[in-house]
């Protein structure tokens, strides 16, 4: 009998963590939502690594009061972990492929194309040896990436170069998240995000500082949306770390796709996007391809959260 009890707790409190998973990425995803309107909103008058070296000032000043709230000074050490640091050169090299294609793509194109990113951790998880991959699986990555081509379209003329920027940034995040589900499980969500908004921070600076268009100076309004901005992506950061690492990838991974519908609301509630028949197919297809391989097999086993 308390082997029984026991084994009903346990198993109440990992469906406990995966719901709190599945709350944390649908939180994350709408907060991505919000944030990618602000970043689009603001690079149609400042450039994009101004934005990021901007936004990641404030966005430091966030974390580190948030990180001092908690209690985490202490933990500061862990950004020199080798795996946290990766995470974060990673994560600015794909924040800035990230925002440069937002700027010149629809909201909603763009964010179907960077949902491919389950796919190609799938791919690249087989790749190094993580885990087996049947040859169904290989279709669904495959028909992941036919839908990509039904919304780039390439012509005789070659790809679209920011759609092809996009699909790199999908390249880095999916790196970005194998790293992440390995980092140890005593690493703070926070003290995580830190480092990463510290490596979009340099980063911004200095390819704004080779930029030959030079500085923009922002009018209150932007500088308020990138305020907000950087509140937002430090929301966002957290809540993506803590669910990959709180709850079943198989259960977690599909609710990273509902950023796609609040993105087709909101590019046309602001922009008035409205994509056609080919790109909604496409869309269709990478979430169909995604949901399958994720349900499938969990690319690896996440962390316990780190509060």
């Amino acid at each position: 009998m308390p082997a029984f009890s026991t084994a009903i707790a346990t198993r109440t409190a990992a469906v406990d963590a995966t719901t709190r998973g599945v709350a944390a990425m649908l939180v994350g995803m709408g907060f991505q939502v919000l944030n990618d309107g602000v970043i689009k909103l603001v690079s149609a008058r400042l450039p994009a690594t101004e934005i990021m070296g901007l936004r990641g000032v404030l966005a430091i000043g966030f974390a580190l009061c948030l990180i001092l709230a908690m209690g985490l000074r202490g933990q500061l050490r862990t950004l020199t972990n080798p795996l946290v640091a990766l995470r974060s050169g990673l994560e600015a090299c794909a924040c800035l492929s990230y925002m440069t294609a937002l700027a010149h793509l629809g909201l909603a194109e763009f964010t179907s194309i960077v949902q491919v990113a389950p796919l190609i951790i799938t791919a690249l998880a087989f790749m190094i040896g993580w885990q087996k991959v049947s040859w169904r699986r290989w279709v669904a990555v495959g028909a992941g990436f036919v839908g990509v081509l039904l919304i780039v379209r390439p012509s005789a003329h070659g790809v679209n170069a920011y759609a092809a920027l996009a699909l790199l940034s999908a390249v880095f995040m999916a790196v970005r998240d194998l790293v992440t589900s390995k980092i140890p499980s005593g690493a703070p969500s926070m003290v995580v995000t830190l480092g990463s908004t510290i490596a979009v921070t340099l980063v911004g600076f200095g390819a704004g500082a080779a930029n030959p268009v030079g500085w923009t100076v922002p009018g209150g309004l932007d500088f308020a949306l990138i305020a907000l901005g950087a509140a937002l992506v430090v929301a966002c950061n957290m809540m993506i770390v803590l669910a990959f690492r709180l709850g079943d990838m198989t259960v977690v991974g599909p609710f990273r796709y509902s950023v796609i519908l609040g993105s087709l609301a909101l590019g046309w509630a602001i922009w008035g996007e409205r994509p056609d028949a080919l790109a909604l197919v496409g869309s269709a297809v990478i979430v169909a391809s995604g949901l399958y391989t994720l349900r499938r097999q969990p690319v690896a086993t996440p962390a316990a959260p780190q509060g």
